[in-house]
């Protein structure tokens, strides 16, 4: 496998670790099959009304990590435009869920990873280790790159540090060792199954997004106050990021997914941020993160415990007043902390939201569909 050494300075580091097997029999379970075969048991399908909508947006997982919790799968989304997906964050379960909302690999356009933490990427080599089928073009996956130190732990007490020569890898760093750790099943898959066998390091291109260095970012000032700025753009969508504070995780982003029915913005994990309103300013749906600290409070959670929550996600209340400030026309809760709904129920989340924010507010569930835009 050969990987270039393209500049630090460049906004986007590409690894030509190229493209994904066409995986139709492993992940593409169409919906319409799904209900009708009984041998497959109870049907399991996508809930909400989208049709005569081009552009949807599928929560395939809503809860927060990287503990798995009853009631919600761990955090993976979705956006379809026409028959083509672009899938955002691959928590674990993410190949199940996507299987189960009808997305076949072959029609994915590429896969945006907002941060570093398991429960955002604990499944995405599986998108491809897990994946059979003829090949296909090269899956484009973009994601933070390193972010080149770790900064001083908190009470500067001495940690274990693991890999200390090279503390803080970025996406493609991470999957080398994915391919790595791969390399006996691969190895032995393609040995028993003969020629051509499948090349795994032509099944992906891994894009390593760095912000702008006009930014000023670094690990010691996470998000500051930026522009967003195009790291993606095909026939069907554009897509823009920005910065957010997520405690001392760096880079870490939101993304605005635009297209020609309207628009779509991920907060990613974050705190309330001014560069979240600035990414979501008028869009047609905001995808935000919400924390419940009263409940973990409750709970008994120590102090320093309860700070890390503040500095990491956002209230509910500071949800309202993102998509207020950026007049957005609706918000859906995802990444739910805590996530077992029997913790805090739907409700909750959208009376707090709706305290200080007058749209259209849900909070999601896995395998719900939402329109966005106008019908066709």
């Amino acid at each position: 496998m050969s990987i270039d050494q393209p500049s630090r300075r460049s906004l986007i580091r590409n690894t030509a670790t190229a493209g994904l097997a066409g995986a139709a029999a492993a992940l593409a379970v169409p919906p319409a099959v799904a209900a009708t075969d009984p041998r497959r048991g109870p049907a399991v399908t996508l809930s909400g009304d989208v049709t005569g909508y081009n552009t949807r947006v599928l929560l395939l997982g809503t809860s927060g990590g990287p503990v798995q919790v009853p009631g919600r799968t761990m955090i993976s989304s979705a956006v379809a435009v026409g028959d083509r997906f672009y899938l955002v964050d691959a928590g674990s379960g993410a190949v199940r869920q996507a299987a189960l909302a009808g997305i076949g690999l072959p029609k994915l356009g590429a896969v945006f990873i907002t941060h570093g933490h398991s429960d955002h990427l604990a499944d995405l080599f599986n998108l491809v280790w897990l994946a059979q089928g003829p090949p296909t073009p090269p899956l484009p996956i973009y994601g933070p790159g390193p972010a080149g130190h770790l900064p001083a732990p908190s009470g500067n007490a001495p940690v274990p540090v693991l890999n200390p020569g090279h503390p803080t890898p970025g996406l493609r760093d991470v999957f080398t060792g994915w391919l790595a750790a791969a390399t006996y099943d691969i190895n032995i898959r393609n040995n028993e199954n003969g020629p051509p066998g499948q090349d795994f390091t032509r099944k992906f291109a891994v894009h390593e997004i760095m912000p702008p260095p006009a930014a000023g970012a670094s690990p010691e000032h996470t998000a500051p106050d930026m522009p967003p700025f195009t790291v993606f753009e095909d026939d069907r969508v554009r897509v823009s990021a920005i910065l957010v504070p997520h405690g001392r995780v760096f880079p870490s982003y939101a993304y605005r997914f635009h297209t020609d029915d309207g628009s779509v913005t991920f907060s990613g994990d974050t705190a309330r941020s001014d560069n979240v309103a600035r990414l979501a300013a008028g869009t047609d749906i905001l995808v935000h993160e919400a924390v419940d600290i009263d409940y973990y409070r409750d709970q008994g959670l120590p102090d320093g415990a309860l700070e890390h929550m503040r500095l990491a996600h956002t209230s509910p209340e500071d949800v309202g007043r993102v998509a207020a400030e950026a007049s957005v026309r609706r918000v859906l809760l995802n990444h739910l902390t805590p996530g077992d709904p029997a913790a805090v129920p739907d409700a909750e989340w959208e009376r707090r939201v709706r305290a200080t924010y007058g749209g259209s507010v849900c909070a999601g569930h896995d395998l719900t569909a939402f329109g966005v835009g106008r019908k066709g």
